[in-house]
């Protein structure tokens, strides 16, 4: 019931505003839906203690493996979108580690040219390798130290909120599973504890095969979701089409400066729009360098306008210039376009405009 109320809660709080999606929010949210119906309750829990009778001291492969499979899709995904013409020529972290070289003590290194290349194929090796190295009974050691100085380092260095040590401490499920009892952390079984002897009994067939859907229909989404937005024309880290749930973690920077205008498409006659009448900080900076957000917001003012009894042939377009990853700023969205006559739908978007700037180096 506790987890079913935290996917729910957590859940409706990601989902109120687009403006604050994050990877490690979706991450949550999805830990917290599937821990609904993994078996974590069976030792040394609340549940354990009110009921005596299902305590065990294993439970189902498919549980832990479940849970691993989340966590691989995320570092395989991370990795897979690494490569990309900008991160292979170490941007935008270069950008990121110049901007922190006044950093004490660390800044006089991460500040070298040197240091953007070892973060970019660094970070790619790390996110491709991590977890098959950590399945391998040889090499976890090493994984699992490379994995703690790699989300220690982005916690010092970047500010991308709990992620860091959501993934670290997701990683001590590759371990073996009965290192907790191994180091103590759980007290050790009592003498005498019906949890020494008892294992959860093999389910009847149906049930089996209701898991085997179960796990089969999650990870399929989880595998083809992060894929989309190969079905999309032009860099995704421009267009964004097919950017949300896909891993995408830290590889682009977008600078944006965008004024929305409404235009009388009779005299052509523009009037700007304040932005902040309707929107917060956060959504003002991110309304103009994404797209969807854009479309959204113009779709959200023209019925506003029309409830107040205004302009009810008004149109709407932006000017947004839009520099990526340190590029030159251009024009992100097609200013004669009247976006709130645009649909909204999962198709590509045509008044998006390709980018056409290179990389300054």
């Amino acid at each position: 019931i506790s987890s079913l109320l935290l996917f729910l809660g957590f859940t409706y709080w990601f989902l109120l505003d687009q403006a604050r999606y994050l990877n490690h929010f979706y991450l949550t949210s999805l830990l917290c839906f599937l821990m609904i119906f993994v078996p974590a309750h069976c030792a040394r829990s609340l549940d354990s203690i009110r009921r005596p009778e299902i305590r065990s001291k294993t439970v189902p492969a498919w549980s832990l493996w479940l849970v691993r499979a989340q966590m691989g899709i995320v570092y395989f995904y991370a990795g897979l979108g690494k490569i990309n013409h900008d991160w292979l020529r170490g941007e935008p972290i270069r950008e990121w580690l110049t901007s922190r070289s006044d950093m004490p003590l660390i800044g006089i290194v991460i500040g070298q040219e040197l240091s953007a290349w070892i973060f970019a194929y660094g970070g790619l090796l790390f996110d491709l390798l991590v977890v098959p190295a950590l399945l391998w009974r040889r090499t976890r050691p090493f994984a699992f130290a490379a994995a703690v100085v790699f989300h220690l380092t982005n916690k010092v260095l970047f500010d991308i909120g709990i992620f860091p040590v959501l993934a670290l401490a997701a990683t001590l499920l590759f371990l073996s599973p009965s290192w907790p009892r191994v180091l103590g952390l759980f007290f050790g079984p009592r003498q005498g504890d019906s949890e020494t002897n008892r294992k959860l009994p093999l389910p009847p067939v149906w049930k089996r095969r209701v898991i085997l859907g179960f796990v089969a229909a999650y990870l399929s989404v989880q595998i083809l979701v992060p894929l989309r937005h190969f079905l999309y024309p032009g860099s995704v880290h421009w267009n964004e089409e097919g950017h949300r749930f896909a891993w995408h973690m830290k590889l682009r920077d977008k600078e944006a400066h965008a004024r929305f205008y409404l235009v009388d498409p009779e005299t052509g006659h523009r009037q700007p729009i304040r932005q902040s009448r309707y929107l917060s900080s956060r959504q003002r900076r991110k309304v103009g360098s994404r797209p969807d957000l854009a479309l959204q917001f113009a779709h959200f003012v023209r019925e506003d306008i029309r409830k107040e009894g205004f302009y009810h042939d008004v149109e709407i377009r932006v000017v947004a210039l839009v520099s990526l990853n340190g590029r030159e700023p251009q024009l992100m969205i097609d200013p004669e376009v009247d976006l709130a006559s645009q649909p909204r739908t999962l198709g590509h978007a045509d008044w998006i405009l390709p980018l056409t700037e290179p990389l300054r180096r």
